[in-house]
Formats: C-alpha cells, sequence, structure tokens
C-alpha cells in the first residue's frame, strides 16, 4: 500500500522539508508546508536529484509530527 511520502534535510535548526523542487529549492521548517509526494519511491527520486550539498532524505509523512 503506498502512501504519501516528503523529503527532508538537517540543518542547524533542526528538520527542514522540501516545499518546491521548481528551479531553485525551498525548503521550510514546518512539516505542514512540505510537498507531498504520492509514495517514497518518488519523494527517494526527488532527494537523490538534489546537489549533493544537502543530503536530504525521504520518509512516509504519516511518520511526521505536524509542527
Amino acid at each position: 500500500m503506498a502512501s504519501a511520502a516528503v523529503v527532508a534535510r538537517t540543518s542547524q535548526n533542526g528538520l527542514e522539508y522540501l516545499v518546491r523542487e521548481t528551479g531553485r529549492d525551498e525548503w521550510a521548517v514546518s512539516s505542514k508546508a512540505a510537498a507531498r509526494f504520492q509514495n517514497l519511491r518518488e519523494a527517494t527520486r526527488a532527494a537523490l536529484r538534489l546537489p549533493g550539498r544537502f543530503r536530504a532524505f525521504a520518509f512516509p509523512a504519516d511518520s511526521i509530527a505536524d509542527r
């Protein structure tokens, strides 16, 4: 069963979530603003397409606590 997933990265402020991946990537501290992907596979693909300095990762959206 597929579930929604998000892309996140760590920063000095804690986790930041990918909001939009068109042109310049935008990040937000709030998980509510995070872009939702159809499944973990699509979120992983988006994370792997980011520049290496971001070291982003994907995880299921239902595992995050709304901040």
